[in-house]
């Protein structure tokens, strides 16, 4: 396996088994674990619960980020530092992103921004000294197995074109072909969701492993 991190959605797994989906996705090759906390108002969805982050965290020594989809971020990152968050991303759009990026940083862990796909890059520029990584969404936040939004492909372009010093991950829409493309370009992180079969109806009752292999194997003949 290469240096790529490719890291499952805890939101589209079996919720009620979490225990089980962690240990098989840690022994398909899982690196990471990504958590969506949302708030019913920043966008119109519900995820998982802080509970649920607590109980992944002790289930797990492997990195988990959090993802903060909501109005408030100031509400939430105290309770990301308490669980042991290893990335904590707010989104730009959610405003007083600089504040909120010290305050991450200032608690020990990496500071990441997540842009929506109308968002500019010229928008955030000022903020890259402040980040570690940026997630760019390229669907619409708050659902899984959302359409990608055709626009978002120019600029991720445009940011590793600008060669920035934090690390870049995608999110949403991430299916096999999109691995392949932004692999290929330098992209070192993919969220790992239903497009990609890893979850949901794409799976076809396969095991974890056999996902995760074949997208290994996808990898190594790029």
């Amino acid at each position: 396996m290469s240096g790529v991190c490719y890291s499952p959605s805890l939101m589209c797994a079996d919720v009620g088994s979490l225990r089980t989906e962690v240990r098989e996705l840690e022994e398909a090759g899982a690196r990471l674990f990504h958590m969506d906390i949302m708030d019913g108002e920043f966008v119109p969805n519900f995820a998982l619960s802080w509970a649920d982050f607590a109980a992944v965290r002790d289930m797990t020594d492997k990195p988990m980020d959090v993802h903060l989809m909501v109005k408030n971020p100031g509400v939430h990152i105290p309770f990301a530092l308490k669980y042991g968050a290893d990335i904590v991303y707010v989104h730009f759009e959610a405003g007083d992103s600089e504040k909120y990026l010290a305050i991450i940083r200032e608690g020990g862990v990496k500071a990441g921004l997540a842009i929506n796909p109308e968002t500019p890059v010229e928008a955030f520029r000022h903020l890259f000294k402040a980040i570690d990584k940026l997630l760019v969404m390229r669907v619409k936040p708050g659902f899984a197995g959302g359409k990608q939004v055709p626009e978002v492909e120019a600029k991720i372009e445009a940011l590793l074109a600008l060669k920035p010093c934090f690390e870049i991950a995608l999110d949403g829409s991430v299916n096999v072909e999109a691995i392949a493309k932004w692999r290929k370009r330098g992209v070192r992180e993919f969220i790992l969701g239903t497009s990609c079969g890893l979850f949901g109806a794409g799976r076809k009752g396969r095991e974890y492993r056999d996902v995760m292999r074949a997208i290994f194997g996808m990898e190594e003949s790029l």
